[in-house]
């Protein structure tokens, strides 16, 4: 059980990693919100998992999956947002002009 659970935890750094990447290489906000809402969730979620096979049964199992429903619901919702105030600016895509 500990080395699925530390396999999960290193899957969610290395989401995390490659999303933090993706954010800094991508030049339009488009393309560095895909990368950071599908990393940001991806590896907390990978991450939450392996800690609640570590966790056992007990309250903190409880806490972590509020804490994931938490990301699950949030992560989505946000990254919506700033791409829907990024639309609204007019902000251009990758290869267009303003």
């Amino acid at each position: 059980m500990r080395a699925a659970a530390q396999a999960f935890m290193a899957l969610g750094v290395l989401l995390l990693f490659v999303g933090g990447t993706g954010v800094l290489r991508f030049r339009d906000p488009y393309s560095r919100l895909q990368a950071a809402g599908v990393a940001d969730v991806g590896g907390a979620f990978s991450f939450l998992v392996g800690l609640s096979l570590l966790a056992g049964w007990g309250w903190e199992l409880g806490v972590l999956g509020l804490l994931a429903l938490l990301f699950l619901f949030t992560g989505p919702v946000a990254t919506h947002a700033i791409a829907k105030g990024a639309f609204l600016r007019r902000h251009p895509t990758n290869g267009e002009e303003r």
